[in-house]
Parts: structure tokens; sequence; C-alpha cells
């Protein structure tokens, strides 16, 4: 099995730059060479290093209901 592809110091900062403002969706497009799940693998280690905190902006959260298909009501 191959090893994964760490992240870059520059991947990094850009994810946690964007990570209120962007779905999961979004995210993939920034970083086409990552799959979901590395990209959720990684914000759980960063949560949990305290370099991301929970909080994103209601517009976000909405927009990722959408994408989804669900309903936010």
């Amino acid at each position: 099995m191959p090893r994964a592809k760490s992240w870059g110091y520059s991947e990094k900062r850009i994810l946690i730059e964007n990570y209120e403002k962007l779905t999961i969706k979004e995210l993939e497009k920034l970083f086409p060479n990552r799959s979901r799940e590395s990209i959720n693998n990684k914000i759980k280690r960063l949560k949990r290093e305290g370099e991301i905190q929970d909080n994103k902006d209601n517009k976000t959260v909405r927009r990722s209901y959408e994408q989804r298909g669900k309903d936010l009501s």
C-alpha cells in the first residue's frame, strides 16, 4: 500500500485560511490531488492541535447543506 503524501506547509496554511468559509466540496476543488478523506482527516488533526476552530459561518453551513441536497429547516 502506498504511503500517504504528507501535507506541505503552504497546503496546510491554505486549508486553515479557507476552512471557515468553504464547504468540503469547495475545499476539494482547492486540493485536486487530495481525497475528501485526506482533507477531512487533516481538518480533524488541525482541530485537535487547536489550529482550526469549528466556527463555520452560517452562509458556509447553508451552502454545504444545499450542495448535499438537504434542507436546513
